[in-house]
């Protein structure tokens, strides 16, 4: 049986034990989500002999409930770490929570709903939402996006989607923001600003 010692990200817990399920490639660095009592931890597994521990026997060990899909920290890192937790007399738990990203990292690309328009009408045109569609034209953002853009309230928009004016789409929260346009609403420079504008250019 393979077995894997683990630092959780507990710092009140010692290293832990834990089985490594057949179908998990799992090595010293490797970031597990490891059981314990009815919560999952994140946590490290690490070299036995560098943690010397009680060891439990293997048929009371509980099977690791995942790897996180991430490299595994480097042994330089790991050393580095004993060194600081030695040096400080910290838990080793407390120095990994400074070197791992935070939780909601580890979790991968986050998702969230935005809305866009369907070309539908709905049978109940009010005013704000005759604006709100008119204002919204090729558009798509969250609720609260669109009702600012369109200067009506939530209200309106969720009724426009319970209508079916307005569609929901999953996206990728963390997706890569568009690239910066340099030429948008230039100044208006006059003669004078235009030939100190172009002197500091040059300079740099």
């Amino acid at each position: 049986m393979k077995r894997a010692r683990v630092v959780t990200m507990n710092a009140a817990l010692g290293p832990l034990d834990y089985q490594i399920p057949k179908d998990m490639a799992v090595g010293p660095g490797s970031i597990v989500v490891a059981p314990l009592g009815p919560r999952q931890l994140l946590g490290v597994a690490w070299e036995a002999e560098r943690l010397p521990t009680n060891e439990v026997p293997d048929a009371r060990l509980r099977p690791l409930a995942g790897i996180v899909d991430v490299p595994p920290i480097a042994a330089p890192l790991r050393r580095l770490c004993e060194w600081t937790a030695d040096y400080y007399l910290a838990p080793l738990a407390s120095v990994l929570r400074m070197v791992l990203p935070s939780s909601a990292a580890l979790d991968g690309p986050r998702q969230l709903t935005e809305y866009r328009p369907t070309g539908a009408v709905p049978d109940r045109l009010t005013p704000q939402r005759e604006k709100a569609l008119a204002a919204l034209e090729g558009r798509q953002g969250t609720i609260r996006e669109l009702s600012d853009h369109a200067g009506v309230s939530d209200s309106v928009m969720r009724g426009l989607v319970h209508a079916g004016a307005l569609e929901a789409v999953t996206v990728d929260a963390d997706r890569p923001l568009p690239r910066p346009d340099p030429g948008h609403a230039p100044p208006d420079l006059n003669d004078d600003q235009r030939g100190a504008a172009k002197s500091l250019v040059q300079q740099i």
